[in-house]
């Protein structure tokens, strides 16, 4: 198990007089313990921090033990796609198909939208072990994590909803890395609603996002003063590979196979997490005995 020191949290708040939902996450050390787990460029850290704050948007609602939810896009731009998944214990991890990009890596300003293309084709699946509870595929043009969450909500779950990511690096280090859900009930006051969105387009809530901290303040500076909130949940980097898991994928190999990896011991890197293992030759050959008991 990985794990970044536990900083990182989500924020639930219901607004009583405009009856409107609010989802605050902060990843900003998840996406950090991912860029130095995966060695990644700082243009392939921006992609993946802004994806790990839309799936921690998306995760807000995992409600049973070992439940998963998982945003897989491939773009047409040069970071070719990007996987992460959250769990319910606020489990986060992921990757970028592309770690370097030296066409982008190398500019003073970097911007995710270069490396997302002009168009994606995305999942979102809800799952627990061995068993898939919800799967749903659309594209987006431009490719982009916030509509893809947000048309996620409207198209497949019927909702009314803004989203807002906020990523940034200074100097190839990554920054910040926080996103913003705004959801409408179905009783919810239509005139503060639109008020709200238009605060989303605008670049306000953007702005906002980068300078508070907290839901707290964010709510008094859009003028959300009776926020109800919920307990934070915490949110890290974790994944749930190990020794035992690699050593148990290698044993279900077939003779052929194992006799081939004999030779010097198996190097295993996990592609969700960047973490390499190592399975001695002994081990290897102890799985082949048995194989040909």
């Amino acid at each position: 198990m990985i794990m970044a020191k536990p900083m990182d949290c989500m924020t639930l708040a219901y607004s009583p007089h405009a009856r409107i939902q609010f989802v605050l996450v902060d990843v900003t050390d998840a996406a950090r313990g991912l860029e130095a787990s995966h060695l990644n460029g700082p243009t392939a850290s921006l992609v993946l921090a802004e994806a790990l704050a839309g799936v921690a948007l998306l995760g807000a609602d995992l409600t049973r033990p070992e439940e998963a939810v998982t945003l897989r896009m491939r773009v047409s731009g040069p970071v070719q796609g990007v996987l992460v998944e959250m769990t319910k214990d606020g489990s986060l991890r992921g990757y970028t198909n592309r770690k370097v990009i030296n066409e982008l890596d190398g500019r003073e300003e970097l911007e995710s939208e270069d490396a997302f293309g002009d168009h994606a084709d995305v999942q979102i699946i809800r799952s627990v072990p061995g068993h898939i509870l919800a799967h749903a595929c659309l594209e987006t043009h431009p490719a982009s994590v916030r509509c893809a969450v947000q048309q996620f909500y409207e198209q497949s779950l019927q909702r009314r909803v803004a989203v807002q990511l906020v990523a940034i690096a200074y100097g190839g280090r990554l920054d910040l890395a926080r996103g913003l859900l705004a959801l409408g009930m179905p009783d919810t006051d239509h005139g503060e609603l639109e008020r709200l969105f238009a605060l989303f387009q605008d670049d306000t809530v953007a702005q906002e996002l980068e300078a508070c901290g907290t839901l707290a303040e964010l709510g008094e500076t859009l003028d959300f003063a009776d926020l109800q909130f919920e307990p934070a949940r915490p949110l890290r980097f974790a994944c749930r590979c190990s020794q035992a898991r690699v050593e148990a994928m290698l044993e279900g190999l077939g003779p052929d196979e194992l006799i081939a990896m004999t030779q010097k011991p198996a190097s295993i890197y996990c592609h969700m997490c960047g973490k390499g293992y190592e399975v001695p030759v002994a081990t290897l050959t102890k799985f082949l005995e048995k194989k040909r008991k």
